[in-house]
């Protein structure tokens, strides 16, 4: 008897629908794992990006700017009640930006910081920011220090501390310096828990306890991690 040459086996309908069921299982497993670990290498690479950006623009400025130390700025701006002006904080903000950064870095948009008034009545202010290629961005303060708070994703959600806003600071003296990162000749720097003012050898559990009480300690901790964001990590991303 012949063979059949065009006889061949095959799977059966039900063991293909196993087996689409099985990988399906495996990659709603896998699947959000995998997505959290992209973007935690995302963040902390977006953040050491930016700290190294900011820290190059500062030395190229002081080429034509002199020392850092000696660079000025107005002290916070408020309006005849007391409250923060931010149409003049805005003001400071951008003479300070365009003069010392603006042309050592590369962006897309400045964004003026404004007062705004809400349907009730009540004043708020909208902070300077600046846009970048990537889609981040940087929102600046003006405080008794400039304070950056970089957001990785830009104006997208969830604009939280710890998850996808991050603060640095850059303070024009040493005594300032030492108060809020520990570092006295470190221009730019992440901020530190205000109980751990000079505590420069800093325990990592310290650290990471400060991470999860306030977001805005956290920038400290990826830096401290090699630019990681390890599997302890407080915040999902």
């Amino acid at each position: 008897m012949e063979k059949n040459l065009f006889l061949k086996k095959g799977f059966t309908l039900a063991e293909v629908l196993i087996t689409l069921g099985i990988i399906g299982v495996v990659a709603a497993m896998t699947m959000p794992v995998l997505v959290q670990n992209y973007k935690r290498i995302e963040t902390a690479s977006r953040l050491k990006k930016f700290y190294s950006m900011m820290n190059q623009a500062i030395k190229l400025s002081e080429l034509d700017n002199g020392d850092a130390d000696t660079w000025t700025k107005a002290d916070t701006q408020t309006d005849e009640e007391g409250n923060t002006d931010g149409d003049a904080q805005n003001v400071v903000v951008k003479d300070f930006f365009m003069k010392y950064l603006a042309p050592y870095i590369k962006y897309v948009k400045y964004e003026d910081g404004k007062n705004i008034i809400d349907a009730d009545g009540n004043k708020d202010t909208v902070t300077p920011a600046i846009y970048f290629v990537d889609g981040s961005s940087v929102a600046i303060w003006n405080g008794g220090c400039m304070d950056f708070i970089y957001d990785v994703n830009g104006k997208r959600n969830p604009n939280e501390a710890g998850r996808d806003q991050f603060r640095f600071i850059m303070c024009f003296s040493d005594e300032k310096r030492k108060i809020y990162t520990g570092k006295e000749k470190i221009m730019f720097y992440p901020i530190t828990n205000f109980q751990s003012y000079g505590n420069i050898a800093t325990p990592r559990e310290t650290m990471l306890s400060n991470c999860k009480n306030d977001g805005s300690f956290c920038t400290i901790l990826i830096m401290q991690d090699g630019w990681e964001i390890k599997s302890d990590y407080p915040y999902k991303l």
